[in-house]
């Protein structure tokens, strides 16, 4: 019997793929490069949470939120905005110092998901100068994080960005071994065309590596693309 708990995103193709949901007391990861629909990812799940009248919060390093986003895919109830808690460091020193607010934060407010939009933005421009201490204070983030997800029984959604190495074409996540240790879910998203989307489980504790499903980004939210034809495949 399935014992794991986990919140829908209210998207079919993407519940399918993790069984369910995002998984309450571990860290899900969506990476992937530019315009592959991780925010668009972020919002949904912010949006279905607070449909279902729990509570979210979004840490938001890029600016990447759109209230108006948020309100085309839960109906335009703008009361639902009273829902959502927003924190916006601009700097990693910001985002060090928002991470020692968070456990208060989701306490206080009875939070119900927590949301990293993007987990590795700040620390990319940091990771320029300090390396190494770049690198512990993102694996110190990330253990809060974990932390939380597991003291509270919550789903905790970051987003990762990617680079390619100069030495092959190879997609490599920002931050290497420091998310991947931490996520105990990494899906990677793809960008098929102008709004479909690839979603392909690469890391999973239940499920196995490599399975894929297709979503299409429309105003209303995120929803089932239907079948590729055989000429748009190739």
């Amino acid at each position: 019997m399935e014992k794991v708990r986990r919140m829908s995103l209210d998207c079919e193709p993407l519940d399918e793929l993790l069984k369910g949901g995002v998984e309450r007391g571990v860290i899900t990861n969506f990476y992937g490069a530019s315009g592959t629909g991780k925010t668009n990812v972020c919002i949904q799940a912010a949006a279905s949470c607070i449909e279902k009248g729990g509570n979210a919060l979004y840490i938001d390093t890029e600016g990447g939120f759109s209230a108006e986003r948020f309100l085309q895919m839960n109906g335009n109830d703008e009361n639902h905005l009273q829902s959502l808690v927003m924190m916006e460091p601009t700097t990693f020193e910001e985002q060090k110092n928002t991470f020692g607010k968070i456990e208060d934060v989701v306490d206080r407010e009875n939070i119900d998901l927590v949301i990293v939009d993007s987990l590795v933005a700040l620390y990319r421009i940091k990771l320029q100068d300090e390396v190494s201490e770049s690198n512990r204070e993102l694996s110190r983030q990330l253990s809060v994080l974990s932390k939380i997800a597991r003291k509270k029984n919550l789903p905790v959604i970051v987003t990762n960005q990617v680079y390619s190495s100069f030495k092959s074409d190879e997609i490599t996540m920002v931050g290497k071994d420091v998310p991947t240790y931490w996520s105990k879910c990494l899906v990677k998203l793809e960008k098929i065309s102008e709004n479909r989307r690839n979603a392909v489980l690469r890391k999973h504790r239940s499920r196995p590596e490599g399975i894929e499903e297709e979503f299409i980004i429309e105003t209303e939210g995120l929803s089932r693309a239907e079948k590729r034809r055989e000429e748009e495949i190739i």
